[in-house]
C-alpha cells in the first residue's frame, strides 16, 4: 500500500499537516459550540463579536481541508499511477471508481458540501442544529482519514479502524477547541468578563469536563493503537517511529499536567473569582494540593488574576497540542514498527485491493 510503505515527501507531509491541523480544529469549535457554549435563559447571551472569530476560523479551515482533499487525491493518484502530474486526469475517473483510497476520499465532498452549506448561513455558532449537523459531517470527514491511514490494513469497518476514528474525533475535540481558541485569542472566555462572570466560570467549567472526557477517550484509544502499531515494547526507541511516537507522547503528558493545572486549581479559582472574591480558592485533594504548592511560588510572583492564568496556561496547551498534531503528521507518513518483523497478512490484501 502505498501510503504506508512510501517515505512521505516534504509536500505531501505539508498537506497532511494541513488537512490534520484544519480537521482537528473544525471538530474542536464545533463542538465547543455545542456542549460548552450552551446559551441558557439564566445565562447572558454571548455577543456576535465573541463567537464570530470562531466562526470564521471555521471558514478558513473548510477552505484549506477543500484545498487539501484536492491535493490528496492529486498525490495519491500520482503514487497508484505513477503518472506525471500533467497526466493525473486520464486515470482520475479510475482511480475513484475502481481503488479503495477513491472510494473513501468520496465520503470527503460530500461532508465538506454539508459544512460550507451550514457555514453560509450564517448562523454566527447560534444555532445548535444547524452546528450539530456540521459536526456530524465533519466527523464523515475525519471517518475518510481512518478509512485510508494505517487502520486500514486490516481490512474494511474493522476495529481497528474503528478506535482510530474515535482516536481522532476524541483528540479534535480536545486538542481542536485549544487550537480553536488560542488562535482567536480566547474572545469566548474573555469578552467583558468582569461583567460576565458567572457565564465566563459555567464555560470554562463546562470546557474542562469536555476536554476530562476527550481525554479518557484519547488515553485509551490510543493505548489500544500504540500496542497495534508497535507490538513490541523496545519498538518506542529502537525504530524511528518509536522515537517519533515518543515525542508526541511527551507533548501530550505536559499538555495533560497543564489542564490538571487549571481542572484543579484555575477552575475553583474562576468559581470564587464568579462570586465575587478576589479569586483564590483553597484546595481540596490530593492532586490539588500538591498542584497548589508547586505553582505557590509563581502565582504569588504573578500579577495576573485567575481569568488571565487559566487563559495563559490553555494558550500554552494549544501550542503543544499544533506540535503533538504535527508529529502525528509525521507518524502517518512513517512505515509502523510492526511492519519491519512481519507484514499482517491483511495488509497483502488491502494492498491488493487498493491496485484493482
Amino acid at each position: 500500500m502505498a501510503h504506508a510503505m512510501m517515505a512521505a515527501s516534504p509536500g505531501s507531509m505539508i498537506v497532511t499537516a494541513a488537512d490534520l491541523l484544519a480537521l482537528a480544529t473544525c471538530i474542536g469549535v464545533l463542538g465547543f459550540r455545542i456542549w460548552v457554549v450552551r446559551f441558557k435563559d439564566e445565562m447572558p447571551r454571548p455577543s456576535i463579536a465573541t463567537v464570530m472569530p470562531l466562526w470564521w476560523l471555521v471558514g478558513i479551515c473548510l477552505a484549506v481541508l477543500t484545498l487539501s482533499s484536492v491535493g490528496e487525491l492529486i498525490r495519491r493518484t500520482m503514487e497508484m499511477s505513477a503518472r506525471p502530474l500533467a497526466e493525473v486526469g486520464l486515470v482520475l475517473p479510475q482511480v475513484l471508481s475502481q481503488t479503495h483510497f477513491g472510494r473513501v476520499w468520496l465520503l470527503r465532498p460530500v461532508a465538506l458540501l454539508v459544512l460550507w452549506s451550514g457555514w453560509c448561513t450564517r448562523p454566527r455558532l447560534g444555532s445548535p442544529a444547524i452546528t450539530a449537523v456540521m459536526l456530524a459531517a465533519a466527523c464523515l470527514f475525519a471517518a475518510s482519514r481512518s478509512l485510508s491511514g494505517h487502520a486500514a490494513d486490516w481490512g474494511d469497518i474493522t476495529l481497528p479502524e474503528i478506535i482510530d476514528w474515535s482516536h481522532l474525533l476524541a483528540a479534535s475535540l480536545w486538542g481542536g477547541s485549544l487550537i480553536g481558541l488560542t488562535l482567536t485569542g480566547f474572545h469566548s472566555l474573555t469578552e467583558a468578563a468582569d461583567e460576565r462572570r458567572q457565564f465566563v466560570a459555567a464555560m470554562a467549567r463546562r470546557w474542562s469536563a469536555l476536554a476530562g472526557v476527550a481525554l479518557a477517550v484519547v488515553a485509551l484509544t490510543g493505548i489500544y493503537n500504540a500496542w497495534l502499531e508497535m507490538q513490541h515494547f523496545e519498538a518506542l526507541w529502537q525504530t524511528a517511529y518509536g522515537r517519533i511516537l515518543l515525542l508526541k507522547l511527551s507533548l501530550v503528558l505536559i499538555i495533560v499536567a497543564l489542564g490538571a493545572s487549571n481542572r484543579y486549581l484555575g477552575i475553583p479559582s474562576l468559581r470564587a473569582w464568579a462570586d465575587g472574591s478576589s479569586g483564590s480558592a483553597k484546595p481540596s485533594g490530593i492532586l490539588a494540593t500538591t498542584l497548589y504548592f508547586l505553582t505557590l511560588k509563581r502565582r504569588r510572583a504573578g500579577k495576573h488574576g485567575p481569568l488571565e492564568r487559566f487563559v495563559r496556561r490553555a494558550k500554552v496547551e494549544g501550542v503543544l497540542m499544533i506540535g503533538a498534531l504535527l508529529c502525528v503528521t509525521i507518524l502517518l507518513g512513517q512505515m509502523p514498527a510492526r511492519h519491519q518483523s512481519r507484514m499482517p497478512t491483511s495488509h497483502h490484501t488491502h494492498a491488493n485491493g487498493m491496485a484493482r
